[in-house]
């Protein structure tokens, strides 16, 4: 009996929220601007996206490049974001891109021929594959 109790208390601590909704991010980098924008990320961007409740899950720099996928490694840095929902996204992500600090940051650089670090950027929605995840998303 105490086996089952254990394993049922276990089973629903495993049935936790889990976040239902993640942006995968890939960018290509102006040339030689790779690190500066991953740096960016690091000192700026991550603090404003936390502060609107958006789940930095991780930020990475590709070890090898991908001519298939279009990855070259010398220009490409890929994060991931986790939300609640998609909704949730869409409002957070509003609030981070109104924030004062932001629009300084990344917006007015971005605009600056001379001074933007970003060709382009992808994004892909994705959701859970099952009902776990190791990550824990502000509510």
């Amino acid at each position: 009996v105490a086996f089952g109790v254990v394993g049922v208390s276990w089973g629903y601590a495993q049935q936790q929220a889990f976040p239902g909704f993640y942006e995968l991010r890939i960018y290509k980098a102006q040339p030689g601007k790779r690190d500066a924008l991953a740096a960016r990320f690091a000192s700026r961007t991550a603090a404003i996206y936390a502060r609107h409740q958006i789940t930095n899950v991780g930020y990475f720099i590709p070890q090898q490049s991908d001519p298939e996928l279009g990855i070259d490694a010398a220009d490409t840095f890929i994060y991931i974001r986790a939300y609640p929902s998609k909704e949730e996204r869409d409002k957070r992500l509003k609030a981070a891109q109104s924030d004062p600090e932001f629009r300084e940051v990344v917006i007015a650089q971005e605009r600056d021929t001379n001074a933007r670090l970003i060709v382009k950027a992808h994004n892909i929605d994705m959701t859970p594959s099952g009902s776990y995840t190791a990550i824990t998303v502000v509510p």
